[in-house]
């Protein structure tokens, strides 16, 4: 008794649909850190899973001291306007010679400013300082208007 094979010729494809535009940068269309162009648009803002690649794979270490003994501690401003601008890809870039900072253990927080009214930082500069229980701030500017 000859048994009939089962063929299947059903193809299912799957096309999400496009992020919004500020999550691609206009030149290269490849992905990015986001900013708020104003507080409006900040207020109005809610987290949802196109935002996943933006956070931060853990949270902070344990800084040691803490940031609340009573020593001096150290702030790092990183203004990427600065001539440094190919931090803002979430994937990485081709740049030979990326800004890099290799001192964790010297600095207690670190501020990442661009001149975005709000800027969120990176999520490759958040991992780091996050890995080395550094403090992670973005900066809310009002300047030029």
């Amino acid at each position: 008794e000859e048994q009939e094979e089962a063929v299947f010729r059903e193809v299912v494809s799957f096309t999400p649909e496009p992020l919004p535009a500020r999550y691609y940068d206009k030149d290269t269309t490849k992905p990015v850190s986001f900013y708020f162009s104003s507080l409006e648009e900040l207020l109005a803002w809610t987290p949802d899973v196109e935002d996943s690649f933006n956070e931060a794979l853990k949270p902070s270490e344990c800084r040691q001291p803490p940031l609340s003994s009573q020593r001096p501690r150290t702030l790092l401003c990183h203004d990427m306007m600065g001539g440094y601008l190919d931090d803002k890809f979430i994937q990485g870039s081709a740049a030979r010679s990326p800004y890099c900072f290799y001192h964790w253990q010297c600095i207690d927080i670190f501020v990442y400013f661009s001149h975005h009214t709000v800027t969120i930082p990176p999520v490759g500069w958040t991992n780091a300082a996050h890995r080395h229980g550094v403090c992670v701030l973005g900066t809310f500017i009002t300047e030029w208007k």
